[in-house]
Protein backbone atom coordinates (compact mmCIF):
# COMPACT_ATOMS: atom_id res chain seq x y z
CA UNK A 1 0.00 0.00 0.00
CA UNK A 2 1.26 3.50 -0.70
CA UNK A 3 1.93 5.15 2.34
CA UNK A 4 1.55 8.51 2.86
CA UNK A 5 3.89 11.46 4.47
CA UNK A 6 1.75 14.26 4.12
CA UNK A 7 5.32 16.84 3.49
CA UNK A 8 5.39 18.71 0.63
CA UNK A 9 8.06 21.20 -0.30
CA UNK A 10 8.81 23.58 -3.00
CA UNK A 11 11.98 22.06 -3.81
CA UNK A 12 10.53 18.79 -4.57
CA UNK A 13 8.76 19.98 -7.43
CA UNK A 14 10.67 19.69 -11.06
CA UNK A 15 9.19 22.32 -13.37
CA UNK A 16 7.96 20.21 -16.49
CA UNK A 17 6.11 22.51 -18.86
CA UNK A 18 6.39 25.17 -21.75
CA UNK A 19 9.51 27.13 -21.24
CA UNK A 20 10.02 30.70 -23.51
CA UNK A 21 12.49 30.72 -26.49
CA UNK A 22 15.33 31.72 -23.95
CA UNK A 23 14.62 28.95 -21.42
CA UNK A 24 12.61 31.05 -19.16
CA UNK A 25 10.03 29.21 -17.22
CA UNK A 26 6.66 30.49 -18.35
CA UNK A 27 5.68 32.34 -14.72
CA UNK A 28 3.09 31.64 -12.13
CA UNK A 29 0.07 33.64 -10.79
CA UNK A 30 -1.89 33.63 -7.64
CA UNK A 31 -4.72 33.41 -6.46
CA UNK A 32 -6.91 36.46 -5.12
CA UNK A 33 -9.47 37.08 -2.42
CA UNK A 34 -12.70 36.94 -2.19
CA UNK A 35 -12.43 33.51 -2.95
CA UNK A 36 -15.08 32.42 -5.45
CA UNK A 37 -14.21 36.07 -7.43
CA UNK A 38 -10.69 35.22 -7.86
CA UNK A 39 -8.15 37.20 -10.38
CA UNK A 40 -5.65 35.03 -11.96
CA UNK A 41 -2.34 36.80 -13.29
CA UNK A 42 -1.17 34.21 -15.49
CA UNK A 43 -1.22 30.88 -14.32
CA UNK A 44 -2.73 29.08 -11.48
CA UNK A 45 -0.82 26.05 -9.37
CA UNK A 46 -2.98 23.43 -7.60
CA UNK A 47 -2.25 21.06 -5.18
CA UNK A 48 -4.38 17.51 -6.74
CA UNK A 49 -5.10 14.88 -4.48
CA UNK A 50 -6.96 11.71 -5.07
CA UNK A 51 -8.11 8.51 -3.82
CA UNK A 52 -6.52 8.79 -0.60
CA UNK A 53 -9.22 6.52 1.07
CA UNK A 54 -7.90 7.87 4.55
CA UNK A 55 -8.96 6.11 7.47
CA UNK A 56 -9.55 6.87 10.88
CA UNK A 57 -8.10 3.90 12.74
CA UNK A 58 -4.97 3.87 10.29
CA UNK A 59 -1.29 4.89 10.86
CA UNK A 60 0.20 4.61 7.17
CA UNK A 61 -0.48 8.99 7.17
CA UNK A 62 0.69 11.71 9.49
CA UNK A 63 -1.96 15.05 8.82
CA UNK A 64 -0.18 16.80 11.19
CA UNK A 65 3.03 16.75 9.31
CA UNK A 66 1.30 18.62 5.98
CA UNK A 67 2.92 21.35 4.68
CA UNK A 68 2.40 22.78 1.16
CA UNK A 69 3.84 24.81 -1.28
CA UNK A 70 3.78 28.69 -0.70
CA UNK A 71 3.39 28.67 -4.59
CA UNK A 72 -0.11 26.57 -4.43
CA UNK A 73 -3.06 28.65 -5.50
CA UNK A 74 -5.57 26.03 -4.37
CA UNK A 75 -6.45 22.42 -3.81
CA UNK A 76 -8.58 20.27 -5.85
CA UNK A 77 -9.82 16.78 -4.23
CA UNK A 78 -10.98 14.70 -6.96
CA UNK A 79 -13.08 12.48 -4.70
CA UNK A 80 -12.48 9.09 -1.83
CA UNK A 81 -10.67 11.43 0.45
CA UNK A 82 -11.97 9.07 2.90
CA UNK A 83 -12.62 5.72 2.77
CA UNK A 84 -16.23 5.69 4.36
CA UNK A 85 -18.62 8.52 5.01
CA UNK A 86 -19.38 7.95 8.82
CA UNK A 87 -18.82 10.57 11.59
CA UNK A 88 -15.36 9.64 12.37
CA UNK A 89 -15.06 9.77 8.82
CA UNK A 90 -16.24 13.50 8.17
CA UNK A 91 -14.05 14.52 11.29
CA UNK A 92 -10.99 13.09 9.83
CA UNK A 93 -11.90 15.22 6.26
CA UNK A 94 -12.43 18.14 8.37
CA UNK A 95 -8.97 17.83 9.80
CA UNK A 96 -7.25 17.16 6.76
CA UNK A 97 -9.19 20.71 4.56
CA UNK A 98 -8.47 22.44 8.22
CA UNK A 99 -4.37 21.78 7.19
CA UNK A 100 -5.24 24.23 4.23
CA UNK A 101 -5.04 28.24 4.60
CA UNK A 102 -5.92 27.99 0.78
CA UNK A 103 -8.82 27.33 -1.49
CA UNK A 104 -10.35 23.64 -1.47
CA UNK A 105 -12.48 22.98 -3.68
CA UNK A 106 -13.70 18.91 -2.58
CA UNK A 107 -15.71 16.91 -4.94
CA UNK A 108 -16.58 13.67 -3.55
CA UNK A 109 -16.16 10.18 -4.67
CA UNK A 110 -18.31 7.38 -4.38
CA UNK A 111 -16.83 6.21 -0.89
CA UNK A 112 -17.22 9.95 0.51
CA UNK A 113 -20.38 10.78 -1.98
CA UNK A 114 -22.64 13.68 -1.74
CA UNK A 115 -23.79 14.55 1.13
CA UNK A 116 -20.78 13.95 2.57
CA UNK A 117 -18.09 16.73 1.37
CA UNK A 118 -21.13 19.44 1.91
CA UNK A 119 -21.31 18.17 5.83
CA UNK A 120 -17.26 18.50 5.63
CA UNK A 121 -16.83 22.14 3.92
CA UNK A 122 -19.67 23.18 6.56
CA UNK A 123 -18.07 26.30 9.00
CA UNK A 124 -15.54 26.49 6.54
CA UNK A 125 -14.44 29.70 4.25
CA UNK A 126 -11.98 28.60 2.38
CA UNK A 127 -13.46 25.73 1.18
CA UNK A 128 -16.60 24.51 -0.98
CA UNK A 129 -18.17 21.21 -1.66
CA UNK A 130 -17.38 20.86 -5.21
CA UNK A 131 -20.37 18.82 -6.91
CA UNK A 132 -22.47 19.80 -9.59
CA UNK A 133 -21.34 23.48 -9.30
CA UNK A 134 -19.35 25.61 -11.46
CA UNK A 135 -16.51 28.73 -10.43
CA UNK A 136 -14.73 31.05 -12.52
CA UNK A 137 -11.43 31.64 -11.35
CA UNK A 138 -10.52 34.58 -13.62
CA UNK A 139 -9.56 33.09 -17.06
CA UNK A 140 -10.10 29.31 -16.15
CA UNK A 141 -13.77 28.29 -15.53
CA UNK A 142 -14.23 25.81 -12.94
CA UNK A 143 -16.81 22.83 -12.97
CA UNK A 144 -16.75 20.04 -10.72
CA UNK A 145 -18.98 16.98 -10.84
CA UNK A 146 -18.62 14.25 -8.07
CA UNK A 147 -20.65 10.76 -6.76
CA UNK A 148 -24.11 10.29 -5.51
CA UNK A 149 -23.48 7.03 -4.61
CA UNK A 150 -21.04 4.46 -3.47
CA UNK A 151 -22.34 1.41 -6.09
CA UNK A 152 -21.75 2.85 -9.53
CA UNK A 153 -22.75 0.63 -12.12
CA UNK A 154 -21.16 0.89 -15.87
CA UNK A 155 -23.71 3.52 -17.84
CA UNK A 156 -23.42 0.93 -20.74
CA UNK A 157 -22.44 -2.91 -19.01
CA UNK A 158 -19.95 -4.37 -22.00
CA UNK A 159 -20.75 -7.68 -20.65
CA UNK A 160 -24.16 -7.35 -21.41
CA UNK A 161 -23.64 -7.68 -24.95
CA UNK A 162 -21.66 -10.31 -26.65
CA UNK A 163 -20.20 -8.05 -29.45
CA UNK A 164 -18.93 -5.49 -26.88
CA UNK A 165 -17.72 -8.02 -24.56
CA UNK A 166 -13.48 -7.91 -24.93
CA UNK A 167 -13.77 -11.35 -23.25
CA UNK A 168 -14.94 -12.90 -26.46
CA UNK A 169 -11.35 -12.41 -27.54
CA UNK A 170 -8.43 -14.86 -26.75
CA UNK A 171 -6.72 -13.65 -23.83
CA UNK A 172 -3.78 -12.11 -25.15
CA UNK A 173 -6.15 -10.04 -27.63
CA UNK A 174 -8.53 -8.82 -24.75
CA UNK A 175 -6.46 -5.46 -24.69
CA UNK A 176 -6.59 -4.41 -28.04
CA UNK A 177 -10.09 -5.38 -28.79
CA UNK A 178 -11.01 -3.35 -25.92
CA UNK A 179 -9.78 -0.67 -27.15
CA UNK A 180 -11.23 -1.50 -30.42
CA UNK A 181 -14.25 -2.05 -28.65
CA UNK A 182 -13.85 1.63 -26.73
CA UNK A 183 -13.36 3.34 -29.89
CA UNK A 184 -16.34 2.42 -31.68
CA UNK A 185 -18.79 3.12 -28.65
CA UNK A 186 -17.14 6.14 -28.31
CA UNK A 187 -17.83 7.20 -31.75
CA UNK A 188 -21.33 5.91 -32.26
CA UNK A 189 -22.15 7.69 -28.95
CA UNK A 190 -20.73 10.78 -30.14
CA UNK A 191 -22.50 10.65 -33.11
CA UNK A 192 -26.29 10.27 -31.21
CA UNK A 193 -25.41 13.10 -28.77
CA UNK A 194 -24.76 15.25 -31.82
CA UNK A 195 -27.97 14.43 -33.55
CA UNK A 196 -25.93 12.80 -36.32
CA UNK A 197 -27.43 8.94 -35.98
CA UNK A 198 -30.69 8.09 -33.83
CA UNK A 199 -30.08 4.93 -31.07
CA UNK A 200 -31.31 2.66 -33.51
CA UNK A 201 -28.61 3.54 -36.15
CA UNK A 202 -25.79 2.86 -33.54
CA UNK A 203 -27.02 -0.30 -31.92
CA UNK A 204 -26.82 -1.63 -35.75
CA UNK A 205 -23.56 -0.22 -36.24
CA UNK A 206 -22.37 -1.79 -33.13
CA UNK A 207 -24.20 -5.19 -33.67
CA UNK A 208 -26.46 -4.74 -30.91
CA UNK A 209 -28.29 -8.44 -30.95
CA UNK A 210 -32.65 -7.55 -31.51
CA UNK A 211 -33.49 -8.98 -28.16
CA UNK A 212 -30.90 -6.52 -26.29
CA UNK A 213 -32.10 -3.73 -28.57
CA UNK A 214 -34.17 -2.50 -24.98
CA UNK A 215 -31.46 -2.74 -22.80
CA UNK A 216 -29.22 -0.71 -24.98
CA UNK A 217 -31.61 2.02 -25.63
CA UNK A 218 -31.86 2.15 -21.87
CA UNK A 219 -27.96 2.50 -21.68
CA UNK A 220 -27.71 5.17 -24.61
CA UNK A 221 -30.43 6.72 -22.55
CA UNK A 222 -28.28 7.34 -19.09
CA UNK A 223 -25.83 8.40 -20.92
CA UNK A 224 -27.26 11.20 -23.08
CA UNK A 225 -29.03 12.39 -19.27
CA UNK A 226 -25.65 12.45 -17.91
CA UNK A 227 -24.15 14.37 -20.91
CA UNK A 228 -27.01 16.79 -20.74
CA UNK A 229 -26.22 17.09 -17.39
CA UNK A 230 -22.49 17.77 -17.69
CA UNK A 231 -23.43 20.20 -21.08
CA UNK A 232 -26.10 22.39 -18.23
CA UNK A 233 -22.51 22.67 -15.95
CA UNK A 234 -20.08 23.56 -18.83
CA UNK A 235 -22.61 25.78 -21.24
CA UNK A 236 -20.66 27.80 -23.33
CA UNK A 237 -17.15 28.74 -21.56
CA UNK A 238 -14.22 28.30 -22.81
CA UNK A 239 -10.94 26.78 -21.17
CA UNK A 240 -12.77 24.91 -19.08
CA UNK A 241 -11.28 22.60 -15.85
CA UNK A 242 -13.30 19.78 -15.25
CA UNK A 243 -13.04 18.26 -11.89
CA UNK A 244 -14.40 14.60 -11.56
CA UNK A 245 -14.17 12.35 -9.78
CA UNK A 246 -15.26 9.71 -12.56
CA UNK A 247 -12.40 9.35 -15.48
CA UNK A 248 -13.30 9.95 -18.73
CA UNK A 249 -14.02 6.70 -20.97
CA UNK A 250 -11.59 5.46 -23.36
CA UNK A 251 -8.63 6.86 -21.52
CA UNK A 252 -5.31 5.02 -20.87
CA UNK A 253 -6.55 4.91 -17.48
CA UNK A 254 -9.67 3.80 -16.80
CA UNK A 255 -9.62 0.10 -17.03
CA UNK A 256 -11.46 -1.63 -14.70
CA UNK A 257 -9.12 -2.34 -11.46
CA UNK A 258 -10.45 -5.83 -9.95
CA UNK A 259 -9.79 -9.29 -11.45
CA UNK A 260 -11.45 -12.50 -10.68
CA UNK A 261 -12.68 -16.02 -13.01
CA UNK A 262 -13.03 -15.32 -16.13
CA UNK A 263 -16.52 -14.83 -15.79
CA UNK A 264 -15.83 -12.07 -13.80
CA UNK A 265 -12.76 -10.79 -14.84
CA UNK A 266 -13.02 -7.19 -16.40
CA UNK A 267 -9.69 -6.16 -15.80
CA UNK A 268 -9.27 -5.06 -19.87
CA UNK A 269 -12.38 -3.13 -20.07
CA UNK A 270 -12.70 0.91 -20.24
CA UNK A 271 -14.81 1.40 -17.35
CA UNK A 272 -14.43 5.64 -17.45
CA UNK A 273 -17.62 8.27 -17.97
CA UNK A 274 -18.56 8.00 -21.68
CA UNK A 275 -20.43 11.14 -21.18
CA UNK A 276 -17.49 12.96 -19.91
CA UNK A 277 -15.42 11.49 -22.47
CA UNK A 278 -18.26 13.15 -24.77
CA UNK A 279 -18.62 16.60 -23.56
CA UNK A 280 -14.40 17.05 -24.10
CA UNK A 281 -15.39 16.00 -28.04
CA UNK A 282 -18.04 18.51 -27.90
CA UNK A 283 -17.16 21.50 -25.93
CA UNK A 284 -14.30 23.34 -25.16
CA UNK A 285 -12.77 21.47 -22.33
CA UNK A 286 -8.92 22.51 -21.20
CA UNK A 287 -8.56 20.04 -18.98
CA UNK A 288 -9.91 16.86 -16.84
CA UNK A 289 -8.58 16.16 -13.40
CA UNK A 290 -10.31 12.86 -12.19
CA UNK A 291 -9.70 9.81 -9.86
CA UNK A 292 -11.27 6.59 -9.55
CA UNK A 293 -9.51 3.92 -11.68
CA UNK A 294 -6.25 3.83 -9.38
CA UNK A 295 -4.37 4.12 -12.41
CA UNK A 296 -1.68 6.37 -12.81
CA UNK A 297 -2.02 8.08 -16.48
CA UNK A 298 -2.15 11.02 -18.26
CA UNK A 299 -3.48 11.32 -21.95
CA UNK A 300 -4.38 13.98 -24.59
CA UNK A 301 -6.95 14.63 -27.16
CA UNK A 302 -7.04 12.47 -30.55
CA UNK A 303 -4.91 12.63 -33.39
CA UNK A 304 -2.29 14.35 -31.60
CA UNK A 305 -4.87 17.52 -30.80
CA UNK A 306 -2.66 18.49 -27.18
CA UNK A 307 -5.83 19.43 -25.82
CA UNK A 308 -7.84 18.64 -23.38
CA UNK A 309 -5.63 17.26 -21.02
CA UNK A 310 -6.72 14.36 -19.13
CA UNK A 311 -4.97 13.76 -15.74
CA UNK A 312 -5.19 10.85 -13.15
CA UNK A 313 -2.58 10.52 -10.53
CA UNK A 314 -3.68 7.16 -9.53
CA UNK A 315 -4.02 5.60 -6.29
CA UNK A 316 -3.09 7.97 -3.35
CA UNK A 317 -2.63 10.65 -5.81
CA UNK A 318 -0.75 13.66 -5.08
CA UNK A 319 0.91 15.94 -7.33
CA UNK A 320 1.31 19.74 -7.99
CA UNK A 321 -0.25 20.92 -11.50
CA UNK A 322 0.53 23.84 -12.82
CA UNK A 323 -2.62 25.39 -15.33
CA UNK A 324 -2.73 28.41 -17.58
CA UNK A 325 -4.85 27.71 -20.88
CA UNK A 326 -3.79 31.23 -22.24
CA UNK A 327 -0.47 30.81 -22.57
CA UNK A 328 -1.06 26.41 -23.72
CA UNK A 329 0.60 25.73 -20.14
CA UNK A 330 -0.61 22.06 -18.03
CA UNK A 331 2.20 20.71 -16.50
CA UNK A 332 2.35 18.10 -13.26
CA UNK A 333 4.60 16.73 -10.76
CA UNK A 334 3.47 13.77 -8.51
CA UNK A 335 4.99 14.57 -5.37
CA UNK A 336 2.95 11.76 -3.39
Amino acid sequence: MRGLSFVFSVTKITYTGPRTEDGRIISVGKLQEPYGQALIETSMRVLVCNDLHLKPAASDYDIDAMAVPDSADAVFIAGDLTHRDGTDDIALARRFIDQFDIDVLYVPGNHDHAPMPERVVDGFEHATNGHNVTREYGSCPLVGWGCESRSLDDALDQAAFSTLDPRTAPRGERRYRADQTADAIENALHDLVTDQATTHDIADELGIADENIPTFRRSAQTIQETYTHLLDLVGDRSNVILISHLSPFNTSFDRHHSTGTREEDREEFHTGSIALKLITRTHDIYATISGHSHAFGYDTGADNITIPHMLNLGYRGLGIVDIDPADGVFSFTDVG
